[in-house]
């Protein structure tokens, strides 16, 4: 939740995510990029492409907060990232890196009901889960297909089941920004586009926005609402 007094510009901005003039590097003559400006509607997914160590991954986590540009301002949900009132944004977009940062030895309903930790850190700590976010969980992993696989292993799984685990992880979370750094770079074609029909049913069912690190263009064609090249430092619009 935005915190208090500060929801109402959540509610209003009609963009999910902007970057205005965002600039990275390690010091002004190691820059990686510059002057990149991206508006994202809520409810749209987005394409993100480019070779690596363009700074596509660089470019996600500066929109999570997790890094700072050296210059410019990001704002997600109409809220600055790295302002005052940035603290509630941390439950409303949720960052799936490469790694997708699952737990392997943990249950595919662990992994989800971790999205809710933040809440009840004790109750994490011991596996004390309420019995409706166990409910909503389970009700997740159903809608995307992992419902008989809810008390397997993460480290049993298919890569396409853990792309899923860390997508509904990001339902539970209740983030209405997915980050995803390059979620079907390792999947064949069916599952690859599996994955990104969860990401578009999001966007319809929920108005939640998707920035996806792509390779693929056929696919970023066929999916994505926009796409976007990172270059030669700068960020272009591709459609």
């Amino acid at each position: 939740m935005i915190v208090q007094g500060r929801e109402d510009a959540s509610v209003g901005s009609i963009y999910a995510v902007e970057t205005i003039a965002v600039a990275y590097g390690y010091s002004n003559r190691s820059i990686l990029f510059d002057n990149v400006n991206l508006a994202v509607e809520r409810g749209k997914s987005i394409a993100l492409m480019g070779r690596s160590g363009s700074g596509k991954s660089t470019l996600l986590r500066i929109i999570n907060g997790s890094i700072r540009p050296i210059r410019g301002m990001v704002r997600v949900l109409g809220v600055e990232v790295y302002g005052k009132y940035s603290n509630g944004l941390r439950r409303r977009v949720a960052y799936i890196p490469q790694s997708l940062g699952l737990v392997n030895n943990a249950t595919v309903l662990e992994n989800v009901l971790l999205a809710r930790a933040a809440d009840s850190p004790f109750r994490a700590l011991l596996g004390l889960w309420r019995k409706e976010d166990v409910d909503g969980a389970m009700s997740i992993l159903k809608s995307i297909g992992l419902y008989e696989k809810a008390r397997s292993k993460v480290n049993m799984l298919s890569g396409g089941e853990r792309q899923r685990v860390a997508i509904a992880r990001a339902l539970m979370q209740g983030a209405r920004v997915v980050l995803a750094d390059e979620p079907v770079s390792n999947l064949d074609q069916d599952n690859a586009r599996s994955i990104l029909d969860i990401f578009k049913e999001m966007g319809r069912r929920n108005s939640t926005s998707s920035i996806i690190v792509m390779h693929d263009r056929a696919l970023a064609e066929e999916y994505a609402d926009e796409a976007y090249m990172l270059a030669d430092r700068m960020l272009s619009r591709l459609w």
